[in-house]
């Protein structure tokens, strides 16, 4: 334990989460189908995404406001399949508190569930909820205030007895709308392409690497790809039209400017998809076996830095008598962000055995609890699935189920308590029909932050009574000390009111290997001290 002098001190802080708190919200839309496309005989699928969100304090209150954007896939009367967005503003407010003095805001949206009613061929509505999770993060000084008008020279008769803590320092840094051209490839099983329907693209950052004021980035976009296939020669030209998907995985990477964020950050990154765009393309033999996609991705980083402060831990006045005030402190320590791959299974019952052929499946994963038992860090969640099935003539139905899952991996060494943030992505989905059910395999990735929590004592304030004198001019001139076990050279500097360096001096003594009998040194009211034998 570190023990300093108030002349050599300096002021400290530390970034203290003063509030959190977790909300919802609601938000409704209407859509028309504009007019160059079709009535929707049956809605199969409906999702959304954030795009854009923004935010600001205003007082005690959070304001934020952002866009989502609408996915429906559906089914037309001739047996089509056809897919259309819509975006939609969204704004809105919470309150906070434990806003005063230098704060960071940290602000998280994400859909919990989306629904959709139809209300005519052309018109639907749909809900999306919205959960968010806000949390105030402030500056608190570690320098404990002082009551009580002191010279220059009674400040440095202050003693401090003080701790080191390594508190977490929230910076942000972010890359905007990366362009991305990218030519995928059919695999040989299946039919080439006549028109692309939906692309549906889940983009995720993997290993970042920091040096020389940057950091370097390498995920990947996990891609589903529906499409309307080309009749062979010898399918029969007033057959049911037939689709197909197809996944791959587009890799990113990228540098992205961070100063000042020292050694071993900690990093969680959120990537967006924006302006997408595809098409089919020709290979060399004229063939339509290749989805060209045009999008761009921006990252947004949050970058958890460690820095070392002093705390207070414990304070008196060597001159005159003094009372201090304590209070508990709590402070985070970024500790580690890792990712991992898992594969979940499950199964649903079908429900109508005449639709015998899949055509794509989807899937979307969350983390409910995250927990540590032994040395495991173990994560509970559901993935919610929608597999498009038809019965090949045409007519197409829907299958949403949701399948519960359960990862683990090694935990961080720590005996600290501790927070864990975690996202799921899931990376491939694939189904198939066996009897009457519908078996599901995933490829999910889990990339998580784990952020160390303390709580300690600390000096938040010392009263100095000044018309009180810590030793009189009547104090006896031999002083002799016989500490207990428990006592160390600090507990007795304070109790006799003087300083552990004068305690080392008059005892002859180089460091705490404290003898049976100590000498005191004496202090007259002038504050000047004398060695009595």
């Amino acid at each position: 334990m570190a023990m300093r002098n108030s002349e050599n001190g300096r002021g400290n802080t530390i970034l203290v989460k003063t509030f959190e708190d977790t909300s919802h919200n609601e938000i409704s839309a209407e859509y028309n189908l504009p007019d160059y496309l079709p009535d929707i005989n049956r809605l199969l699928k409906v999702s959304a995404k954030i795009t854009e969100i923004s935010k600001f304090l205003s007082g005690d209150t959070l304001e934020y406001d952002g866009k989502l954007k609408c996915t429906l896939l559906y089914a037309t009367g001739d047996g089509n399949l056809r897919s259309a967005d819509f975006e939609r503003d969204f704004s809105g407010n919470t309150g906070v508190s434990g806003t005063s003095g230098d704060c960071d805001i940290r602000f998280d949206a994400d859909i919990e569930t989306v629904s959709c009613r139809l209300q005519n061929p052309r018109k639907l509505t749909a809900k999306i909820k919205l959960v968010l999770q806000s949390a105030v993060y402030c500056n608190m000084t570690t320098t404990p205030n002082i009551v009580g008008k002191l010279t220059a020279e009674e400040e440095r008769a202050l003693q401090y007895r003080t701790h080191a803590a390594i508190g977490v320092v929230l910076k942000k840094a972010e890359e905007l709308a990366t362009p991305i051209s990218e030519d995928l490839e059919l695999d040989a099983s299946l039919p080439s392409i006549d028109e692309i329907i939906d692309a549906e693209l889940t983009p995720y950052i993997t290993e970042f690497r920091t040096s020389d004021g940057k950091t370097a980035y390498k995920g990947e976009i996990a891609t589903e790809i529906l499409y309307r296939a080309v009749k062979e020669e010898t399918e029969a030209e007033e057959g049911a039209m037939k689709f197909s998907s197809f996944s791959a995985k587009i890799p990113i990477s990228g540098e992205i400017p961070t100063e000042n964020i020292g050694e071993h950050p900690v990093i969680k990154a959120n990537v967006q998809i924006g302006n997408l765009e595809f098409r089919p393309q020709q290979n060399a033999f004229g063939e339509n076996r290749t989805a060209e996609l045009d999008f761009d991705y921006s990252v947004y980083l949050e970058i958890f830095c460690n820095e070392e402060t002093e705390i207070t831990t414990d304070m008196y006045s060597t001159e005159y008598e003094s009372t201090c005030e304590e209070e508990p402190l709590s402070y985070e320590t970024a500790l580690c962000a890792k990712s991992f791959n898992f594969s979940a299974d499950g199964s649903a019952e079908r429900e109508d055995s005449d639709f015998d052929r899949i055509v794509m499946t989807t899937a979307t994963a969350n983390i409910e609890k995250t927990e540590k038992q032994g040395n495991k860090l173990l994560f509970s969640g559901t993935a919610n699935v929608c597999a498009i099935l038809t019965n090949g003539e045409g007519i197409y139905l829907s299958r949403n189920f949701t399948l519960p899952f359960r990862a683990e991996t090694e935990a961080p060494r720590t005996t600290c308590a501790f927070a864990a943030e975690a996202e799921a992505f899931v990376l491939s989905a694939m189904a198939r029909l066996d009897g009457e059910h519908i078996q599901t395999n995933l490829e999910v990735l889990i990339s998580y932050t784990v952020l160390e929590q303390h709580t300690e004592p600390r000096i938040r304030q010392i009263s100095v009574y000044k018309d009180r004198p810590a030793r009189g001019e009547k104090s006896p001139s031999l002083t002799l000390c016989y500490p207990s076990y428990e006592d160390t050279l600090w507990d007795v500097a304070k109790k006799y009111s003087t300083t552990v360096p004068e305690l080392m001096s008059a005892n002859g003594i180089s460091a705490e290997n404290i003898p049976n009998v100590l000498v005191i040194p004496r202090r007259t009211a002038t504050g000047t001290k004398q060695r009595i034998l």
